[in-house]
């Protein structure tokens, strides 16, 4: 059992916390309670789930500004449902609990979108660092949002000025103000719900919840039981009533992304509460009604999949009320230097990139869209060293794995195997910077992430692909 101070006097001292609202989830009471305690010492308000349902619950009705997730979950205490928890809670820190040396564990967790992990027992001090950081990082995300938001109302969070970007948000302003359902089609990374958002933040149920849910994520029971709720005896572990996010969406807007992925005995069931607005729990008998908006997103053809009949044709043109297209990032290049300055900002707030740097983010095919050039250009931000403000080409092909003309690579190019004299410098310099900082930090991970200011997933990536593991 993880034993935490509840006397935070000389802990807090060191460093003045963020306070904040975390979400707390973990199956065993003793540290709940423990865990507890000491954040809110801390002054945090905390909420506290046992299991993934009520977990999702209090993350849709509290809206917590992080999360700490213990991966091992009941009833078998399976870390595979820990780790499908994770993209549900996308929108702020999720920072995840193992047990130790699970770093295998905790790389895959931080691939499905977690940001830091603890392992147990907790050290207290690292738990205070992790969640002051964390609720830094939810604050600054926040503020990002809201200052984009007042430098350009006009763009509801889509950022760009193509005509293919320009005609989306014209008619995202005049769809909003309508109750007519909305499905929003367009390639993978696109930025689907991106445009959810936006409809809701333009209608007037813009007051009201906003609820998404990944409709490919869980089999069809779960799924119901996740979007109209259960009753108390209903299943094994259902030991007390619980509401669904529809209930939960009422008066606001339900998103359901990758709807093309729901099971076909939940698309019976989904049109039926499109159709009448009433529902029933698992295992209840009392039908329910909800004034909720239902926006649906999808990469597939809907249209294929109907006449294939892996998709009901009804729900298709319920669905389809007016059809939205997320245009691919080769639609739009003309929108590539602003998207790729807003993501630098993001991570390194006074970096620029450099003539070269746009030059190759024109010049560059971007088959996984927004979410790619989000992602290398996060990436390089990140590399920067302490002294540097620009991001070159060189440091963007770094962070994408292109270390060449061929094809982009994940690894880093071993001396003289045909890495460039640039490429072998920067390599070097990483290398002496993490090689450097470890040894100073006497070896310890935690000591030296702090250190260089990257998460400890962070480094022990680094440590891996440089061979210093």
């Amino acid at each position: 059992m993880t034993t935490l101070p509840t006397d935070n006097t000389e802990t807090a001292a060191a460093t003045e916390p963020e306070m904040g609202h975390v979400l707390l989830v973990d199956d065993e009471v003793a540290f709940q309670r423990l865990g507890g305690n000491f954040l809110r010492g801390l002054g945090h308000t905390v909420t506290l789930a046992g299991d993934g349902a009520q977990a999702l619950a209090a993350f849709a009705q509290q809206q917590p500004e992080l999360v700490l997730l213990d991966l091992a979950m009941p009833p078998h205490m399976d870390p595979e449902i820990g780790l499908e928890l994770i993209p549900r809670f996308a929108r702020v820190p999720v920072v995840v609990l193992t047990g130790h040396g699970d770093h295998t564990l905790a790389l895959r967790a931080t691939e499905l979108g977690a940001w830091d992990f603890l392992t147990k027992p907790i050290d207290p001090d690292m738990l205070r660092f992790v969640v002051a950081r964390g609720l830094r990082k939810a604050r600054l995300d926040a503020e990002l949002n809201s200052l984009r938001a007042d430098q350009a109302v006009d763009d509801l969070g889509m950022v760009g000025q193509a005509p293919a970007t320009v005609q989306l948000r014209a008619l995202v302003r005049r769809v909003a103000q309508t109750t007519v359902s909305v499905l929003v089609l367009g390639p993978t990374g696109t930025g689907k719900e991106l445009v959810a958002r936006a409809l809701h933040a333009c209608s007037a149920r813009r007051t009201g919840p906003f609820v998404a849910i990944h409709c490919g994520a869980l089999s069809a029971e779960l799924l119901e039981s996740e979007l109209f709720g259960h009753m108390k005896g209903s299943f094994t572990g259902a030991y007390r009533d619980q509401p669904g996010l529809v209930e939960a969406a009422h008066g606001g807007t339900l998103f359901l992304d990758e709807v093309g992925e729901m099971p076909p005995p939940m698309q019976v069931k989904l049109l039926r509460f499109l159709q009448e607005g009433a529902f029933v729990p698992v295992g209840g008998r009392v039908q329910k009604h909800a004034d909720t908006r239902v926006v649906a997103a999808t990469h597939r053809d809907l249209e294929a999949m109907v006449r294939e009949g892996t998709f009901r044709e009804d729900l298709f043109y319920r669905l389809k009320g007016v059809v939205l297209r997320t245009p691919a990032m080769a639609e739009r290049p003309a929108d590539i230097p602003l998207l790729a300055t807003r993501f630098l900002h993001r991570v390194a707030p006074r970096a620029a990139l450099s003539a070269g740097a746009l030059a190759w983010l024109m010049a560059r095919d971007w088959p996984g869209n927004v979410r790619e050039l989000k992602a290398v250009v996060e990436s390089a931000g990140a590399l920067l060293l302490p002294d540097q403000r620009a991001v070159d080409a060189e440091l963007l092909r770094l962070a994408s794995g292109d270390m060449g003309d061929a094809a982009p690579r994940t690894e880093f190019p071993a001396h003289g195997e045909g890495a460039g004299p640039l490429d072998a410098a920067l390599l070097e310099l990483e290398l002496r910077l993490v090689r450097d900082t470890m040894l100073a930090a006497g070896g310890n991970q935690s000591e030296a992430a702090r250190r260089l200011g990257i998460s400890r997933v962070g480094l022990i990536k680094k440590l891996t692909r440089l061979g210093l593991r």
